[in-house]
């Protein structure tokens, strides 16, 4: 386990200082909001953002590390993905996802109205927390063709209220113009100079959700997300 814990956090090391320097480049890549980090590098964390990019795990990535002169204590993030993008018809994101250490979520057999079904969907997140790690999860699940926020669905608060770990809101902005269903794979002009911006702004650490339920406190969660704009 160690062993894998130690690869998975060499690998996005690689891959996010790599991110970072190609996003300096193109994206203007900025960060805000750092000094919300420091309170939460030791022990489990629950990131939360929106998401309209392919790229977002290394948007994501790039400013954990522009974040903090502490990096290296968020690595490696677990991120949370569908299980369907274990499966060998998507070779090779398959492969590394299992390379980062990324955490496959299950589907849920019957959906509950109690969300009783989440404790068997996320009982591998629930034990990564519980041992003191960190994960990043989209509470919306994906992503609409025009860019436009899907429902958002209720695991982060169930997370949250199961290991006690405090949720950061992330926004990510400018990330529907790149790698998304809105904009082409190809580079675009905008993007080669530099037009094209993404910026990342990190909230402060939410502690308490339990007076909330369920669906009351995954609205604060997402009004928390859309502040940061």
């Amino acid at each position: 386990m160690i062993k894998k814990d130690r690869i998975s956090a060499f690998v996005q090391g690689v891959v996010c200082w790599t991110a970072l320097g190609v996003f300096k480049i193109l994206f203007r890549f900025k960060v805000l909001g750092q000094e919300n980090l420091k309170e939460v590098e030791n022990g489990s964390v629950i990131f939360a953002s929106n998401h309209n990019s392919y790229i977002d795990g290394g948007i994501a990535g790039a400013g954990l590390l522009k974040g903090s002169s502490y990096s290296n204590n968020f690595f490696p993030v677990r991120y949370l993905v569908a299980s369907e993008y274990f499966k060998w018809k998507y070779f090779p994101v398959n492969i590394f996802a299992m390379i980062v250490g990324s955490v496959k979520l299950k589907k849920a057999k019957i959906k509950k109205g109690d969300n009783s079904h989440l404790l068997e969907v996320l009982s591998e997140p629930i034990r990564i927390l519980r041992q003191g790690e960190k994960i990043w999860i989209y509470p919306e699940g994906g992503f609409n063709d025009d860019g436009t926020p899907k429902k958002p669905r209720h695991g982060v608060v169930f997370l949250h209220q199961q290991t006690k770990s405090p949720i950061v809101p992330v926004r990510i902005i400018g990330n529907d113009k790149v790698m998304s269903k809105r904009a082409p794979f190809v580079p675009t002009f905008k993007t080669l100079l530099g037009l094209n911006r993404v910026k990342v702004v990190f909230g402060k650490p939410i502690y308490y959700l339990d007076e909330l339920d369920i669906d009351q406190g995954t609205k604060m969660l997402m009004d928390k997300i859309e502040e940061l704009a």
